[in-house]
């Protein structure tokens, strides 16, 4: 019997021990990390290049702390713009502020993505 495959997400991060742990704890709940991009100075370029070698496509982006506000809008339009020209439905991406840190702490972070994932993919 075939198991339902999991929905990838991509991780633009330069932290990969809290990828890692956000990988660990959203695997059992039918999402994984399918890449992680390092891109510092963050590049337009390289995030198309990271979407279009993924397989399974990648349906949401999880944008690390080290990553502005201004950044993360970037990300969104080119997820929006990706999605059009590979014929795919709208995925998200889910931004992690200072804020979310302060709130919910380094522990709490890979939760919160599941959240997040959750609120978005299961609605």
């Amino acid at each position: 019997m075939a198991t339902a495959r999991a929905i990838s997400v991509l991780s633009l991060s330069q932290n990969r021990a809290v990828v890692r742990s956000i990988h660990v704890h959203i695997e059992p709940h039918g999402y994984g990390i399918g890449g992680i991009l390092e891109s510092d100075p963050f590049s337009v370029y390289d995030l198309g290049v990271a979407l279009r070698v993924l397989e399974p496509r990648p349906k949401a982006i999880v944008v690390g702390r080290g990553y502005t506000e201004e950044e993360a809008n970037e990300v969104r339009k080119a997820f929006v713009e990706y999605h059009k020209d590979v014929d795919l439905d709208a995925g998200v991406v889910i931004k992690i502020t200072d804020e979310v840190f302060d709130e919910v702490g380094k522990e709490g972070i890979p939760k919160w993505v599941l959240e997040q994932l959750q609120a978005y993919f299961e609605k």
